[in-house]
């Protein structure tokens, strides 16, 4: 194997993962913004809270 056929692979991988990631945030675009913030409790009521954790 030369450095000619490392490179390529490398360049490779790193082009699937940019794309894998851009592929997820385009098909799953809401969920991932809402499992990681969380209803601030001094401007929400809970039923309204409970809604935007769904």
């Amino acid at each position: 194997m030369n450095a000619r056929t490392l490179m390529m692979g490398v360049f490779g991988l790193v082009i699937g993962a940019i794309l894998s990631i851009l592929v997820v945030q385009y098909f799953d675009p809401d969920d991932s913004a809402k499992s990681t913030t969380r209803p601030d409790p001094l401007v929400v009521s809970p039923e309204k809270a409970a809604e935007e954790t769904r």
